[in-house]
């Protein structure tokens, strides 16, 4: 009779405490998936405000012929900024060239005469991609004197879609661009170019 008593109250007591068990379980399951749920929501604002934080990248212009043509700084060969927009009011001619081109070789003394003998037009030589030692020595060498900018990465002349060298693109006085040329430009080229400009064509 001791030994079904006992049993019986071993039995009622394992119950209690399996129950106990259970619902500390359950309490602790839900405080968990509570905590866990308020975690995630954490990180998803962390996250939302990282990105709202984040200023917008800017994107490179676009080259289109009538469109704005896509201003852009750099340093010159006495290491000041120079930018596009700077010419703003004159008509500009962008060469895209290396000292290493020969056919820039042969354009260049035609492009410093331009540049000289006409007051509101400017050439901006961009080199790409070269030593500013070298490309000083050249135009030094060679006497030019119009201004030369140093494309060191080579992403002015990527956004330009050169291709080749030399590639000359003329901006109007509004600072639109009216053509884009790969290839060498001869003078009577480049005084049509010009003319273009002036004509607001």
């Amino acid at each position: 009779m001791n030994k079904k008593i006992l049993g019986i109250v071993i039995g009622a007591i394992v119950l209690t405490l399996g129950i106990v068990i259970a619902i500390n379980y359950n309490d602790m399951s839900k405080n968990q998936a509570s905590k866990d749920q308020a975690i995630n929501q954490s990180k998803t604002e962390n996250v939302a405000n990282d990105k709202k934080s984040e200023k917008p990248k800017e994107e490179p212009g676009e080259i289109s012929i009538g469109k704005p043509a896509p201003d852009f700084t750099l340093k010159n060969l006495k290491g000041e900024e120079v930018s596009l927009s700077d010419y703003k009011g004159k008509i500009v001619l962008i060469n895209f060239w290396a000292t290493w081109c020969k056919f820039c070789d042969v354009e260049m003394p035609d492009l410093n005469a331009i540049d000289k003998n006409n007051d509101d037009v400017v050439v901006l030589a961009v080199n790409v991609m070269e030593e500013e030692s070298k490309v000083s020595e050249y135009i030094k060498k060679n006497g030019y004197d119009f201004e030369v900018a140093l494309d060191t990465t080579g992403d002015i002349a990527k956004n330009y879609l050169v291709s080749a060298f030399p590639t000359t693109y003329a901006v109007d006085k509004d600072g639109v661009l009216i053509s884009g040329v790969p290839g060498m430009l001869t003078k009577v080229q480049m005084e049509q170019i010009i003319e273009k400009a002036r004509a607001g064509k």
